[in-house]
């Protein structure tokens, strides 16, 4: 059988708009494309390919389902990133903004304060009554485009018990942003989408209408709870990925 024929030795057959795609992320990578640069207008990429503007479109969501091109409403069709997905899944523990990001994140900015446990973070962290915790935000921006943000919630007397210094707010950027994934064995991470806009003392907003929500819980080695933090990620610069492996029968 020849190598282009199928089992009824009919030559197989992609859809146009696949077709499309392919030539669109040749066309891409040909014309050295970078992130953030815009792609020609969609009449005149259906007008070089030869196909419809629906056509175009359907070839324009495939990548941006991969994550290379995002749609902007009202200005077009912008280059996202080029660069590979990650192949890091979502079973490690791990921050989720610099393992799932596709981009460079150049800076982070941290706003401390310390706030009474609402009822539910009590209830979440097992303490016997309410008590002060320290709240902080983390904008996370890539070129000056905010693409994440994260509300936490932490136990000072944890904190305290591995030395960082709460005045000090490069350590408890680096204690929250790295160094406590390292110490947390376990984590529970609840994903949904959000709608939310604003994020405490900026106007700034992320461009996508639905951003991702990961709701994740961490806890030390005497399982219990740490750090909760809510991310809120901008779909258009994140992938996440699970590993999954067959279980073994018990």
């Amino acid at each position: 059988m020849a190598e282009n024929e199928t089992s009824q030795g009919m030559p197989p057959r992609k859809y146009l708009h696949v077709e499309v795609y392919e030539k669109l992320y040749q066309k891409i990578k040909d014309e050295g494309y970078s992130e953030g640069d815009q792609l020609p207008g969609e009449n005149q990429l259906a007008a070089e390919f030869g196909v419809s503007r629906m056509t175009l479109r359907q070839s324009l969501m495939l990548l941006g389902e991969d994550g290379i091109v995002r749609r902007v409403h009202g200005k077009g069709n912008f280059i996202t990133s080029l660069k590979p997905r990650s192949s890091m899944g979502a079973e490690g523990v791990a921050n989720p903004v610099q393992v799932f990001s596709r981009i460079n994140i150049d800076d982070i900015k941290i706003d401390i304060r310390y706030e009474a446990a609402s009822d539910y973070v009590v209830q979440l962290f097992g303490y016997p009554q309410s008590t002060v915790m320290m709240a902080s935000d983390r904008w996370y921006r890539s070129s000056s485009r905010l693409v994440a943000f994260c509300f936490s919630f932490s136990d000072l007397a944890k904190m305290a018990e591995y030395g960082v210094d709460i005045a000090d707010k490069s350590a408890v950027l680096e204690f929250m942003d790295h160094t406590i994934y390292s110490l947390c064995p376990h984590s529970t991470t609840h994903i949904t989408l959000s709608t939310r806009k604003e994020f405490s003392l900026t106007p700034e907003q992320m461009a996508a209408p639905s951003l991702i929500l990961l709701s994740e819980t961490l806890f030390t080695s005497d399982g219990k709870p740490i750090a909760q933090n809510k991310y809120y990620l901008d779909p258009a610069y994140f992938d996440m990925m699970v590993n999954a492996r067959r279980m073994p029968n018990m």
